[in-house]
């Protein structure tokens, strides 16, 4: 839950992938409560209110995936909802304030991006969730301690750095108290 909230406040992205695993971590175990307390809390070295609290942050996010129908794929409405704030905000740095480091970062991933797109399962998906995809995979690929290509390799530099602008954006547009189009 910590490392959530940190990641949440410093990188989007990381609360994002870390977010999609833990979703990821809670269907290995069709969502039961029992199995993925006894994982993820009860071997914690805290005192049990300290396990109450974290148990409690695990329990809305796995209620959350029942509610919304979410125990074979999807993510939950809060992270589309950022995902879409980057995916918004992708397009006003390419299209309306034209930051030229942010055109050159998508330049130098765009190739990649479309290699990636062609071989996704949904072609429609945009920019942004592809590069989180392709990170996320690439994550997977090194938690199963997998060989990586070193084309992979380069594609997944393009777009970490891609990413890591658009979030370095994300968070000054957030403390400057910007609100983006979507936001409530």
């Amino acid at each position: 839950m910590r490392i959530a909230l940190d990641k949440k406040e410093n990188n989007i992205a990381e609360y994002l992938l870390y977010m999609w695993q833990l979703e990821d971590l809670f269907r290995a175990h069709q969502l039961k409560k029992d199995p993925l307390k006894q994982l993820l809390v009860d071997s914690l070295d805290l005192t049990d209110s300290e396990k109450t609290i974290i148990w409690n942050w695990y329990e809305v996010i796995i209620d959350e995936m029942q509610q919304q129908d979410l125990q074979k794929s999807g993510h939950r409405i809060e992270l589309v909802e950022i995902l879409n704030e980057l995916s918004y905000l992708h397009q006003t740095l390419i299209n309306v304030s034209r930051d030229p480091k942010y055109l050159e970062l998508y330049a130098i991933a765009k190739s990649h991006l479309d290699l990636f797109k062609s071989k996704s399962a949904n072609e429609k998906l945009g920019d942004v969730e592809l590069a989180l995809n392709g990170l996320y995979g690439l994550l997977i690929l090194r938690l199963k301690k997998s060989n990586i290509s070193e084309e992979t390799q380069t594609a997944m530099s393009t777009f970490s750095k891609m990413i890591a602008y658009l979030v370095a954006t994300y968070h000054k547009v957030k403390n400057a108290g910007i609100v983006l189009p979507g936001e409530s």
